[in-house]
């Protein structure tokens, strides 16, 4: 839990395309999503401004990017007794490339602007296979 002043991503995870679940394979070359479960603090919430985040699929097997995408949302201040908790996808497309039995990673910032304030947090993924 971040404290009342701090961003987090407090779990990040690959999912089929459009759901929900957590994903123990992807195949080869479709599209898949990640979720970064992300909160904010109260105190933060009151002066936030916008939020970032930026997530890269590794292939572990290959040491190679597979993809890069990005998002940002404008946030507007919000005076809340309790923090914000919310879920960003980023959506990875298909057509990529990686051979049967290649291990899958995705890594994530997440940053939250505040006037000139800046806080950043990461996240790494559980692993996925890739299969055909």
């Amino acid at each position: 839990m971040p404290g009342n002043q701090d961003a987090n991503i407090k779990l990040l995870y690959v999912v089929d395309e459009n759901s929900f679940f957590t994903a123990d394979t992807v195949t080869a070359g479709a599209a898949f999503d990640v979720i970064a479960n992300v909160e904010i603090g109260k105190d933060l919430m009151e002066v936030v401004s916008k939020e970032n985040l930026f997530v890269s699929v590794v292939n572990l097997s290959r040491s190679t990017v597979l993809q890069q995408q990005s998002l940002e949302n404008v946030l507007i201040p919000v005076d809340n007794p309790d923090p914000l908790n919310q879920e960003l996808r980023i959506k990875v497309s298909g057509g990529w490339a990686a051979n049967e039995g290649d291990v899958l990673e995705a890594i994530a910032t997440y940053k939250v602007t505040a006037g000139v304030f800046t806080d950043y947090s990461s996240a790494r993924s559980g692993t996925v296979v890739v299969s055909v």
